[in-house]
């Protein structure tokens, strides 16, 4: 095991809360900046996402140990088990009785802590000189793509939207991100260290991080077993002697991430809602250009760095072998190649498999760095290049932050939720009354940024919220937007009440701007009526009582 100096744990850490604290930082600035008689969402970054998480939350405070679909109409489903890591926090959340975007929050930040902590271990393997470990140290606490140079030119950066792919972004999300990648770099590290013959002890690390992948992140399971076997194959034909008994231990360990996945294939399998749900849920790779652009300056140090693992670095010094430093650094190779196979792979989940990649990536750059650039710089010049690489690279890290919090002075116009933070306090009154009166099965009809957020702060379904946990997304979409248009006549409105078995409507100062439609036109009985804020219940046909 390495041991660290309270120095070197002590910048580790203020790095760390640094990192931390610039992800919280629009959070922070959102809350301060509230205006009078609002509520700040505490949502900054992928909120769609997010309130998806909350949801699952709620949920799991409710008492459910099994997800469902609480983002669209359907309804039956008997639930799998998976999002067990939400579903504990929802938990957690109301046996502190807090409030789950707290807990969401407060879960993303010690993830957080742990993806970094983990990932400096892991750097410290590589880098005996500590001057090396804090530089990659900085490279994967902020280096992302081309973001910053495209965003300009109205081209959506990955870096700015693919948060898996990047260190800061996950942390920047959500919870589960940070903690998958942690979990992931945990058991590479301990197939590693243990197959170097460090310890077999060391493979219990990756049993527990392989149970642990297999409830919050399933898909990375492939690219821990994938990572590991190749190495293990390396290392065969490296050595000419095959550590069997090394390759058995490995897939005992893998077999403890399969209670998880199974749980998760199996309920999504049995569930006709939760499979067409999967069907859906298409995360398709990146094309080259544009992962070539999510990754930038560190794409080229990278496959510099590769060159002096495979080609240069095996003649440097025999004494590298006995170090155990070769064969470290062949796993970092190894583990970008698996990564990137794993993407190309004809699959609808395929682009999940970038989640993981920074850390090698990072490495490899720094190795690319000091073996072929830095060497070629004037040494007194050389510090500042490093500073001037990490800045540059920082720009797409740091440029979410500033936009996240220039979204928040955006004229309230938009139904985007990333450019609508607030609650009003007639949507706040609408949520109070919506926990009072309605019931899960309740079926609610909104605008698209309350279809999102209702879910995560009240137990009902919605008839559109998000583009994959809403079945049939494309075609609800245009089906509410039918609903709003002003042209549309109210016998269209009864057919899709009564088609989806709609209950409720919740029509405020968003769904104005969805197409000029007033509801008191249909003559629905007036139920909650607050600041321009109102709530009506549906009937599917004139005059019904």
């Amino acid at each position: 095991m390495l041991k660290f100096s309270r120095k070197e744990w002590q910048w580790t850490l203020a790095v760390s809360f640094l990192t931390l604290g610039l992800s919280s930082l629009p959070l922070l600035w959102g809350w301060l900046a509230t205006p009078s008689g609002q509520q700040y969402t505490g949502l900054y970054f992928n909120a769609n996402d997010a309130n998806t998480y909350l949801a699952k939350m709620l949920e799991g405070r409710q008492g459910a140990w099994v997800f469902h679909l609480m983002h669209t109409s359907e309804q039956g489903d008997s639930g799998a088990v998976t999002f067990v890591f939400y579903l504990l926090l929802g938990k957690l959340a109301g046996l502190l009785s807090l409030p789950e975007i707290v807990i969401f929050h407060a879960a993303r930040l010690v993830c957080g802590l742990a993806l970094l902590v983990a990932s400096y271990a892991f750097i410290a393997l590589l880098f005996p000189e500590i001057a090396r470990r804090r530089f990659t140290f900085g490279l994967v606490c902020f280096a992302a793509g081309l973001g910053w140079l495209l965003g300009p030119f109205g081209i959506q950066p990955a870096d700015f939207w693919v948060a898996e792919g990047y260190t800061f972004q996950s942390i920047f999300a959500n919870p589960h991100f940070p903690l998958a990648t942690a979990l992931l770099i945990a058991g590479i590290t301990g197939g590693l260290l243990a197959l170097e013959g460090a310890s077999r002890r060391y493979y219990l690390w990756t049993a527990l991080a392989a149970f642990g992948l297999g409830f919050v992140h399933p898909f990375l399971l492939f690219t821990l077993g994938g990572v590991l076997v190749v190495f293990w194959l390396r290392l065969a034909f490296m050595r000419h002697q095959a550590d069997w008994r090394g390759l058995l231990m490995l897939a005992a360990a893998g077999i403890c991430g399969g209670p998880g996945a199974f749980l998760t294939w199996w309920g999504t399998l049995q569930d006709p809602l939760l499979k067409s749900w999967m069907s859906q849920n298409q995360t398709v790779t990146l094309d080259l250009p544009s992962m070539l652009a999510a990754y930038g300056l560190l794409l080229p140090l990278a496959l510099l760095g590769g060159w002096w693992v495979e080609r240069t670095l095996p003649r440097e010094n025999a004494s590298l072998e006995a170090k155990g430093l070769l064969t470290r650094w062949q796993l970092v190779t190894t583990w970008v190649i698996v990564t990137v196979g794993l993407q190309l792979l004809p699959v609808s989940f395929s682009r999940r498999f970038v989640e993981g990649l920074h850390l090698p990536l990072c490495c490899l750059a720094a190795a690319g760095w000091y073996a072929f650039v830095a060497p070629r710089i004037k040494a007194g010049w050389r510090k500042l290049a490093g500073g001037a690489l990490l800045g540059v690279t920082a720009l797409s890290s740091l440029g979410l932050v500033i936009l996240s919090i220039s979204l928040l002075y955006l004229p309230p116009d938009t139904v985007d939720p990333v450019r609508s933070p607030y609650f009003s306090a007639g949507e706040l009154g609408a949520l109070d009354w919506l926990r009072n009166h309605s019931s899960p099965s309740d079926v609610i009809l909104t605008g698209p940024v309350l279809g999102n957020v209702l879910p995560g702060r009240v137990p009902v379904h919605v008839f559109y919220g998000h583009s994959m946990e809403t079945l049939q997304a494309d075609q609800k979409l245009t089906i509410l937007k039918k609903f709003f248009e002003k042209s549309e006549s109210n016998g269209t409105r009864y057919a899709i009440i009564k088609n989806w078995g709609l209950k409720y409507l919740v029509y405020g100062w968003r769904e104005q701007r969805l197409g000029g439609f007033d509801p008191t036109s249909a003559g629905w009985p007036l139920l909650y009526n607050k600041d321009n804020v109102r709530i009506f219940l549906l009937q599917s046909s004139a005059g019904q009582s």
